[in-house]
Order: structure tokens, then C-alpha cells, then sequence
């Protein structure tokens, strides 16, 4: 009985063994160095959109980040999960006359948009040799923030917040015996006059011990129609550097 349960015990340990080699994590964060574009308004009917760069002043690259983290493993069925983290604000100044939620700025109006997100996506991976495909949703919410102030004028500061639910895929391509490996992707859904997309491509390079970098381009179109009493059709894009490790 000792030897069946001795032996019971070897063997259970040699499956976990063997699963673990296909359990993977990573854990990283990258510079994203980006500009806004597009337009806001507020909630009072028969206001006019306000133009980020030609009433705003934006268009300046602005340095933000965003970190993630994920793990695979290999139970069937069940989805990996990653989450990443998002911090954006950008800001403005010009010499203008904007009316926002029935306020009137004159004069030298400055501003900054904030829009900090989290992204928790489920995914599964349909493929896995030197192309992977990972397919799933994300649950992305935005904690927004618009505020406006100019000379004489009372300050705005409104803030709103979007749980949205996405349509997630990743595709990545791996060049065999470099370490380089191309990839992208998407989280994007459209819905009542809403439409949200956040896209990145780019290259990423991987050493033998698991640290790596990556480089590319990440763009988000945020179409928000009357959520909390905000409506913008903005787009912020730019290039990103990141370091990450895999395990």
C-alpha cells in the first residue's frame, strides 16, 4: 500500500511538473508618448463641439503610460486573463471663446482631459506554435476627467465614468531563432452611437532569460454619446516603448 501510494504521489508530481511548463506569466510597462485629437461637448442641447487642437490647443505629444500583466496556463475551457492599466492626461491653452455645459470661456482658456482605464480581459488561445491567436472580451472602464478654466470664468470639472464591454483578439508572429516577434491587438465595440477601439501593433524583441522590449504604435477612438452627460469623438495615437519580463 505505501509503494501504491509512493508511486500515486510521484506521479501527480510529475503532471503538475509537466503542466507548469506551460503555465506562462508576464509583467511589464510601457512610455506611450501621444496626441489628442478630436472633439468634446458637453450636455446642454444646441451646443457646438469643441475642437481639441483648433479651440483647445492640443496636438502636442504628451508622455503617459501603461502597464500590464497576464498568465496563461493550461486548463481547458477556462480563459487566461491580463489586465492593463492606462494613465492619460493631456492638456491645453489658447487664446479662444469655447461654451462648455452652458459656461462661456474667453480669453487665454486652459484645460486638461484625463482619462485613466482599466482593462481586464478573459481570452483564450486558439493557437499556439510560431503564430499565436488568442481570441476573448474586454471589460474596459474609463475614469474620465474634463476640466476648463479661463480669466473670470468659474472652473469646470466634470467627470465621468464607462464600463464597456469589448470584443478582444491578439494575433503574434514569431521569427524563428531571433528572439523578434511582430504582433498586435484589438479590443473594439460599437453600440447606440457608441464606438470604442484600442489598437497596438508593433515589434517585440525577447531574450533567453525572459527579459524583453518592445516598440509600436497604440491608438484608441473613444465615440461616447451621452454617457454621464459627456459626448466626445476623440483619438489619441502614438508611439510606445516598453520593457517587460516573461516567465
Amino acid at each position: 500500500m505505501k509503494k501504491i501510494i509512493l508511486s500515486t504521489v510521484c506521479a501527480s508530481l510529475l503532471a503538475v511538473s509537466a503542466q507548469a511548463d506551460f503555465i506562462g506569466a508576464e509583467a511589464g510597462m510601457a512610455i506611450w508618448s501621444a496626441k489628442t485629437s478630436g472633439s468634446i461637448k458637453g450636455s446642454v442641447s444646441g451646443e457646438s463641439n469643441i475642437d481639441m487642437e483648433n479651440d483647445f490647443g492640443y496636438g502636442s505629444r504628451n508622455v503617459n503610460s501603461f502597464f500590464w500583466a497576464y498568465i496563461d496556463h493550461p486548463v481547458p475551457l477556462l480563459p487566461n486573463v491580463k489586465i492593463q492599466q492606462t494613465n492619460f492626461t493631456d492638456d491645453g491653452s489658447k487664446n479662444t471663446s469655447v461654451t462648455f455645459d452652458g459656461t462661456t470661456y474667453s480669453g487665454n482658456v486652459k484645460s486638461e482631459l484625463t482619462l485613466d482605464q482599466t482593462d481586464v480581459i478573459a481570452y483564450w488561445r486558439l493557437l499556439d506554435n510560431w503564430v499565436n491567436f488568442d481570441l476573448g472580451f474586454n471589460i474596459k472602464t474609463i475614469n474620465g476627467n474634463i476640466k476648463i478654466n479661463a480669466t473670470g470664468s468659474q472652473e469646470t470639472n466634470k467627470n465621468f465614468t464607462a464600463t464597456i464591454p469589448m470584443l478582444y483578439a491578439k494575433a503574434r508572429f514569431d521569427l524563428p531563432f531571433s528572439g523578434l516577434s511582430a504582433e498586435a491587438d484589438m479590443s473594439t465595440i460599437s453600440y447606440s452611437g457608441n464606438k470604442f477601439t484600442d489598437v497596438k501593433a508593433g515589434l517585440v524583441y525577447e531574450t533567453s532569460f525572459g527579459l524583453g522590449a518592445n516598440i509600436g504604435i497604440r491608438t484608441e477612438n473613444l465615440k461616447i454619446d451621452d454617457i454621464d452627460n459627456f459626448n466626445s469623438d476623440l483619438k489619441i495615437s502614438g508611439a510606445y516603448f516598453g520593457v517587460f519580463y516573461h516567465l
